[in-house]
């Protein structure tokens, strides 16, 4: 029996699976907007990662790579510059002129798009995996990430009285934005078992003194990167504030950006922070 035939082509498939692997391993790939990066580098692609953008702060290894402007401002030098394949981006990444003049130069855009919820940072990580050509290592990350939800509890406390009410706040000098409905930051206070001052308000929206003292918060989150720019003080003095709960306690927490914002791999660890800080919070 002649089985050269046989061995010609099993030695083709093997050649050309091979062929296949490197070339994608060849692609160069830039991540636009902090958590995709984040999932990138934790997928084990980080050695594909030719550029990201400035709000890609995480881990360490991203700071060190050229960055090609911020996600919603970019410029087609900028891209064009790292000669990438692949740009990974989120909905908010633009202007949308500028994306369609990349695409126009031979560049794929993947476009990772999910809720701002538990369910949607899941969704997140198979998106990337899947462009990345990592879908076993992203079963494995997603399989763990559920693990750390689940472990996570609301404290009794909270259950058999109420929950203590925070406000985020984006941007501390000047007129205050906060983080409604919809927002990361929303998503972040409800895994936590917390509950959103401003639950009536959708999306990002600047806040009233009057709107402050009906919102009532125990506690104000910012990001630590705004606290540091503005400082603590700024914060109180904003008209109204001090009255509030959250004012006369002097009752503050500060995250990271990425993780207050950015709803990724690290969330269960910034929920069963924001427990921490208010595990002395008292009804």
């Amino acid at each position: 029996m002649n089985n050269k035939p046989i061995l010609a082509y099993l030695l083709g498939v093997i050649v050309s699976c091979c062929l296949s692997a490197n070339t994608y391993a060849d692609q160069r790939i830039v991540t636009i907007g902090g958590t995709l990066t984040e999932i990138a580098f934790l997928l084990g692609s980080g050695q594909q990662l030719v550029a990201s953008d400035t709000s890609s702060i995480y881990p360490e290894q991203a700071n060190h790579m050229p960055k090609v402007g911020y996600q919603r401002t970019l410029s087609v030098e900028g891209v064009l510059s790292v000669q990438p394949d692949i740009l990974l981006i989120t909905p908010a990444a633009g202007p949308a002129k500028v994306l369609q003049q990349l695409a126009d130069n031979g560049i794929q855009l993947i476009t990772v798009q999910a809720p701002d919820s538990q369910q949607g940072i899941l969704e997140k990580i198979e998106q990337v995996a899947k462009a990345l050509n990592k879908e076993e290592r992203g079963a494995q990350v997603i399989t763990k990430l559920k693990q750390d939800f689940a472990a996570l509890s609301t404290p009794n406390a909270w259950l058999t009285h109420r929950q203590p009410r925070l406000l985020f706040v984006l941007q501390v000098g000047g007129t205050p934005m906060v983080a409604g409905n919809h927002t990361g930051p929303d998503a972040l206070i409800q895994i936590a078992g917390a509950s959103n001052a401003v639950e009536g308000v959708n999306g990002y929206k600047p806040l009233t003194p009057e709107a402050i003292l009906l919102a009532q918060p125990d506690a104000i989150l910012v990001t630590q990167q705004g606290l540091t720019r503005a400082g603590e003080n700024s914060l109180w003095s904003l008209p109204g504030m001090a009255a509030t709960p959250a004012g006369k306690n002097r009752r503050l927490i500060a995250l990271d950006a990425l993780l207050a914002l950015g709803l990724g791999p690290r969330t269960p660890e910034a929920a069963e922070y924001l427990q921490q800080q208010l595990s002395d919070w008292q009804p």
